[in-house]
């Protein structure tokens, strides 16, 4: 009986570190803001929430591998997170189910080898890795495999309070590669029970960065639909923690970072959110004049 419940407690505990993992795609290491993630994913589409699945469980396995036990990184399930978001990305851009299951796995490895060794790097710097290694690996197959089918028209919504708030919780849902008010409700709802803080600068974010789109000429049908606030409200769930007025920087610069990457023609993903946060850390580390040592994940709250 005692190996048995030992057993399930072990499980269990494993449980709860795969469903934290999950949760570091938004910053928190927090089990129940990971199962909200995934029930937002599966929500949206059962396809990318069997992406989410394979690349968590891929990332997790191969830092188990790489890692010694311990490991700071292992310990705050700060892996699985970038396996997730590879896949989750291969899943998005190819239509084939088998072939896009191979590149996801494959992704997911490549871009949890990098995690550890841009860890390394970045803890030189004080810097957190964010999701830089998924958006590097996706980088380099993007190009050669992503299908640029059409997508279909956005449909035209009607500018006012009610559609503006859709659009706020919407703009939550690209995160996780979903789409939808409900997927984005579901993913605040997951930072609200990490810490209701998060959930308000999250929405802020989106809605404050679907604004700046439209004041840069975007088209309103695409800020309404939610496609503009992810990195806003990514790059204001990383730097609320140094103040507000960094948050509101970080903001900006997320915006001002995606369009010039659209600009661009390329796929910007989370690179404005990552760019913008490591950019601001900078910022407040230069006028504060810190010169102490810290916790290079700082930026992902324990819960």
């Amino acid at each position: 009986m005692s190996s048995a419940l030992h057993s399930h407690a072990a499980f269990g505990s494993q449980l709860r570190s795969f469903a934290r993992a999950i949760g570091q795609i938004v910053l928190q290491r927090n089990a129940a803001t990971g199962a909200l993630l995934f029930l937002a994913v599966l929500c949206a589409s059962p396809r990318l929430a069997c992406g989410l699945l394979i690349g968590t469980l891929t990332g997790n396995v191969i830092s188990v591998i790489i890692e010694d036990d311990g490991a700071p990184a292992l310990r705050d399930d700060l892996y699985g997170f970038n396996g997730a978001l590879a896949a989750l990305a291969a899943f998005t851009f190819i239509g084939d189910a088998s072939q896009a299951a191979a590149v996801a796995i494959v992704a997911a490895m490549f871009a949890t080898f990098l995690a550890s060794k841009l860890t390394r790097i970045l803890a030189r710097y004080r810097l957190p890795v964010f999701s830089s290694p998924a958006i590097i690996v996706t980088w380099c197959w993007l190009p050669l495999l992503a299908e640029r089918g059409d997508t279909g028209a956005i449909p035209q919504v009607a500018a006012g309070f009610v559609p503006m708030l859709e659009a706020a919780f919407a703009g939550l849902a690209p995160i996780t590669f979903a789409t939808g008010a409900l997927a984005g409700a579901l993913i605040a709802a997951g930072l609200f029970a990490s810490r209701p803080s998060q959930a308000g600068w999250a929405l802020a974010g989106s809605a404050l960065g679907a604004m700046l789109h439209a004041l840069g000429g975007a088209n309103d049908a695409v800020v309404l639909s939610g496609a503009c606030g992810f990195n806003a409200a990514l790059a204001a769930l990383a730097a609320a923690p140094l103040g507000k007025r960094y948050a509101l920087v970080a903001i900006v610069a997320a915006v001002l970072i995606e369009r010039m990457i659209d600009c661009a023609g390329i796929a910007a993903l989370t690179a404005p959110f990552v760019l913008a946060s490591w950019a601001v850390i900078v910022l407040e580390r230069r006028l504060s004049g810190s010169s102490k040592q810290g916790d290079s994940h700082v930026v992902h709250p324990h819960a």
